[in-house]
């Protein structure tokens, strides 16, 4: 799916005469990867008022998609907070036909989020990319340790807080031996908190096998 520029009117913070701006409605992440960097700078959908010369962000709702991720965020505008049910019951209903037309072929099968406002989906990203730091850790301590690295599906590990790589067992693959080669990686010196809950969720009895790519 490509990124999306749209057009409106805006007026600055100083109450200037309206003007209008190109700003973008959808973010491709993986398609675009400078545009998920100018939100992590600040910069996406940043705006000149012509006559003051005040920088302001253009404060509209956007869509933001990072397809490999598994990660798709509704980003609404900070003014419009006060109407949070009706806009989940929106983003509900924009999800279901995304995903049936132009996201058919990915077959998601995970839900979205909603935040308010840019700052916080800068704050969404800035979490990922540390998790994303410490699953490279893992991987790499488990490559150490002699072990095979299996990579779990992006949605899962984001929602039950688990690294997005995990060493897998060498025989038998049942949860618990999947806490069994973790327990082992983190024995190595590894600190993980990520890891530490995967071992402790796949310790408990019952536990489901992970979700594997």
């Amino acid at each position: 799916m490509k990124s999306i520029k749209n057009e409106a009117a805006v007026r600055c913070p100083n109450h200037c005469e309206p003007f209008d701006v190109e700003y973008w409605s959808l973010v491709s992440a993986d398609q675009d990867p400078d545009l998920k960097a100018a939100i992590m700078g600040g910069e996406l959908n940043l705006v000149q008022c012509p006559e003051c010369g005040t920088f302001f962000h253009h404060d509209g709702d956007l869509i933001y998609f990072d397809a490999p991720a598994e990660l798709l965020v509704f980003v609404f505008s900070e003014k419009d907070r006060q109407r949070e049910p009706e806009l989940l019951a929106r983003m509900q209903k924009d999800y279901e036909l995304i995903k049936d037309t132009l996201l058919k072929q990915l077959n998601m099968d995970y839900p979205p989020v909603s935040v308010f406002g840019l700052g916080a989906l800068k704050e969404i990203l800035q979490a990922e990319e540390k998790m994303a730091y410490e699953s490279e850790a893992v991987a790499a301590a488990c490559a150490a340790e002699g072990l095979q690295v299996v990579r779990l599906k992006p949605s899962y590990a984001r929602t039950h807080h688990f690294p997005f790589y995990v060493p897998a067992p060498a025989k038998e693959k049942t949860a618990n031996d999947y806490a069994v080669a973790a327990s082992k990686v983190l024995q190595s010196g590894l600190n993980s908190l990520l890891l530490r809950n995967f071992v402790d969720r796949m310790s408990q009895e019952g536990a489901q096998l992970p979700q594997v790519l």
